[in-house]
């Protein structure tokens, strides 16, 4: 039996990670991945090695390590595992449509993706106020991302929202504390048929 492909999409500082580890240890037999990838594609846009270059030419190195990516995810739901991820196509389009500006080809930035991508189970976009997001971020003591600007967080927050609308994401409420947020996840996945407690 084929597994289970659920993304978690949303700003830096709503909960995607621990939300991951947490989906994943419910499931038991689960992989935990994320975006931009640890591969070599992935580490050059983590790391910042390539400087500074143009949304368009960003935009088509996270596609082309989404490629190799999602090849690795369709052997592991070949397996009969589930995989649970940390951002997907949803993030380059939300992020990168933001960095373009009024420029933005949205349709451009969705298609060029088209064979590098699989239909998740289940999209859940973990949304909240940027604002809150930043404090969260803050708190970590980490340093902050090129991306984790106020101005810049409310745009890619409305591009997330545009895409839940046309593509059916879950949008949950981010700004609960993590034992709702779960809670409301766990419930979703039920609704979907995707997940069914003992």
């Amino acid at each position: 039996m084929r597994g289970r492909f659920i993304v978690l999409e949303g700003v830096d500082g709503t909960g995607k990670t621990t939300l991951a580890k947490r989906l994943a240890d419910l499931v038991g037999d689960a992989v935990v991945t994320s975006e931009p990838t640890s591969g070599r594609i992935g580490s050059a846009l983590r790391s910042g090695e390539l400087g500074d270059i143009p949304p368009a030419a960003e935009a088509l190195l996270f596609a082309a390590d989404r490629a190799i990516h999602t090849a690795e995810i369709e052997k592991v739901l070949e397996s009969g595992r589930w995989v649970v991820c940390d951002r997907y196509m949803g993030s380059t389009v939300a992020y990168q449509s933001a960095s373009m500006g009024e420029d933005a080809d949205i349709e451009w930035l969705i298609g060029m993706q088209k064979n590098a991508v699989i239909e998740p189970d289940a999209t859940f976009l973990l949304d909240m106020d940027p604002e809150e997001s930043l404090r969260r971020v803050d708190s970590r003591g980490e340093d902050k991302s090129r991306f984790e600007k106020l101005d810049f967080l409310r745009d890619v927050r409305e591009g997330y929202l545009r895409l839940a609308e046309r593509f059916g994401y879950c949008v949950i409420d981010a700004s609960k504390d993590r034992d709702a947020v779960f809670a409301d996840v766990l419930e979703a996945l039920r609704e979907k048929g995707l997940y069914a407690s003992e």
